[in-house]
Parts: C-alpha cells; sequence; structure tokens
C-alpha cells in the first residue's frame, strides 16, 4: 500500500497534462507523436516522460529491433490513467438533478401552517413527477435557526425577514387573514353586516392566538387584540391544526392565514369571515448560502414557488346581507 507521504510526493508532481502525455503517449509508443498533439517541443516531451518514468519506476517506452514498445507495466496503465482523467473531469463538469430518479431527502423546517399551506401541495405534485423524492419535515423552532446555520437543516418556512445575514429568502406568495369561528357563533350575524372584519369586532369573545418562532424566542401573534394587554388572549398555543378542536365549540376566536383557513373549512363545519384585508405579510423559504448553487435545493425551491403561486386560496365565507 503507498503511504500518505509517497502520495502526497506523487500528486505534488503531477498535473492534468502529465496524465494527457501518458494517455497519448500509451495510444501512440511515440514520444514525438504525443509531443506534437499536445503541442509542445521534443525535449519539452522528453522532460515529461523523465518525470513520469520516476514517479513511476519504469521506462514505459524502451527501443526494440522493431522500433519502440510499451512496456507490459506501461500496457497495464491505459485503463487507470483512463479512468484518472474522467475522474478530474467529472470534478468539473456540472452535474444534473434528475429530480424523476432522485431520492434526495430534503430537511425543512416549519409550522404546521408551513406544512398545510406549502409542503402539502408540493408533496401533491412531487407523487408523480418525483416520486423518491423525501421531505423530512421538523418542528419550527428558536433552534432551527441555528441548526440551518450548521448545515443540520437544508431550508425553513417563515413569515419574518428579520433573520441572520447569511440565509437566503425566496418569496412564495403575501397573505391575508380569515376568522374562524363556529357555526351558530354571534360573529356570525356580524360578519353577515361588515365585508371586513376588525379587532374591536372581535372584543367580546375569547382569543386563540398563534405562537410563532423568531431567532431566540416563541412570540404571540397579536393581530386580534384591540390592545396589547387585551385580556382576552386567554390561549396561545404554536400549533394552527388544533384550532377546530379550541373553536369548535363555545365562543372563542383564532385568527389564521386564509390558506389554512381555506383547508380547515373544507374539512369542519367551522365558519370564517375576513380578517383586516389590509394586513398581510409574506411567507418565505429560508436557506443557507452554502446552498446557493445546490441543484437540489434550487429546484425544490423554484418548484415550492411555482407549485405555491398557481394554489392561490378561493375566498368562500359568511355572505353579507347585501
Amino acid at each position: 500500500m503507498i503511504s500518505m507521504q509517497k502520495m502526497d510526493v506523487t500528486l505534488g508532481a503531477l498535473d492534468v497534462r502529465t496524465l494527457r502525455f501518458l494517455k497519448l503517449l500509451l495510444a501512440t509508443s511515440s514520444v514525438t507523436r504525443t509531443a506534437a498533439h499536445l503541442g509542445v517541443s521534443q525535449p519539452a516531451a522528453s522532460r515529461i516522460l523523465a518525470r513520469v518514468r520516476d514517479l513511476i519506476g519504469d521506462p514505459l517506452l524502451i527501443r526494440t529491433q522493431a522500433g519502440y514498445q510499451l512496456t507490459d507495466h506501461a500496457l497495464g496503465l491505459r485503463d487507470p490513467v483512463d479512468v484518472a482523467i474522467s475522474a478530474i473531469a467529472d470534478v468539473f463538469t456540472p452535474k444534473a438533478f434528475d429530480p424523476a430518479h432522485s431520492n434526495y431527502r430534503y430537511r425543512i423546517a416549519s409550522t404546521d401552517y408551513g406544512v398545510a399551506a406549502v409542503l402539502g401541495p408540493v408533496m401533491d405534485v412531487f407523487a408523480d413527477s418525483a416520486p423518491s423524492l423525501c421531505i423530512d419535515v421538523s418542528p419550527l423552532v428558536p433552534q432551527s435557526f441555528v441548526d440551518l446555520e450548521k448545515g443540520d437543516l437544508d431550508m425553513m418556512l417563515y413569515a419574518d425577514l428579520k433573520t441572520m445575514d447569511d440565509l437566503i429568502a425566496q418569496k412564495l406568495f403575501d397573505e391575508t387573514y380569515e376568522i374562524l369561528f363556529r357555526s351558530g357563533h354571534p360573529l356570525e350575524d356580524t360578519a353577515k353586516r361588515k365585508a371586513d372584519l376588525a379587532p374591536v369586532d372581535l372584543s367580546p369573545f375569547r382569543l386563540i392566538e398563534f405562537n410563532f418562532p423568531d431567532i431566540t424566542k416563541l412570540k404571540p401573534d397579536t393581530i386580534m387584540r384591540t390592545g396589547e394587554d387585551s385580556p382576552n388572549a386567554v390561549f396561545q398555543q404554536p400549533y394552527f391544526t388544533t384550532l377546530p378542536f379550541l373553536v369548535g365549540t363555545g365562543d372563542a376566536v383564532a385568527v389564521v392565514p386564509k390558506r389554512l383557513g381555506q383547508q380547515v373549512r373544507s374539512l369542519t363545519s367551522l365558519c370564517s369571515a375576513p380578517f383586516q384585508s389590509d394586513q398581510r405579510f409574506p411567507y418565505h423559504l429560508l436557506r443557507h448560502e452554502r446552498s446557493r448553487h445546490s441543484l437540489a435545493i434550487n429546484w425544490f425551491v423554484g418548484q415550492a414557488a411555482e407549485i405555491t403561486r398557481t394554489s392561490q386560496p378561493t375566498s368562500k365565507s359568511i355572505p353579507s346581507a347585501s
């Protein structure tokens, strides 16, 4: 076995031109013709041959009565030299990404809203176009920013841009809000009279607030409050998909992003109404600068942007009295 020191010395004396010289020499059995193919002088070719002979420990080419011939050892180098040149070429050849045959595993941190609004539609499309791709979702928490920085995550779905400087943000869409409440709720009459509900309309009722993470902590979305110290925020939690259980009975109400509200209403008997339609937030897919040229990540980002752009939520709420 070649020692590491010997390998370092050998590699230090090699370059691509030397390998090309050896490939041509093995094909032509002629230093003169090899020099002509390389476009170097005969003396320069002889110096390259001398260096290769010293590295390999074999003359490679010997004079016989029939002319110059390759040694047995040289004949055995043809395949290894071809493999070496091909391997070097592979290093500098851009690789294609074929989603139809790839089993790449995407590690993504998200809230349940991101799963419903982005990853669910993406998964449905991938089932046909990229059946072997995997999506590994972990909870979006403050630690997720550290994990993305360290390389333990590939991407995050996030609604705020107050993040670390070395993260790249791809905006997916702008989102608005809906207010969710049970059928027969006292708010139902107000929703029929007003095209757009405001915090003052919710003040008589208990509020279910969503806690979302930033870089350091979880903080509540206070969009439903009439004031920062509103006493009505009786329940704060980091899950959107529990809302049918929390507002399905009683008079509690909850504001949700419209895309999620659409999905919840399609599966439950809950009602909804537009809430502060002038209030919207951008939703982003974040990744680290290290993945800027990753073909697999770039493909996913492009697909997510296209799929979410074409899967706009439809309006379906309490009809107004007019």
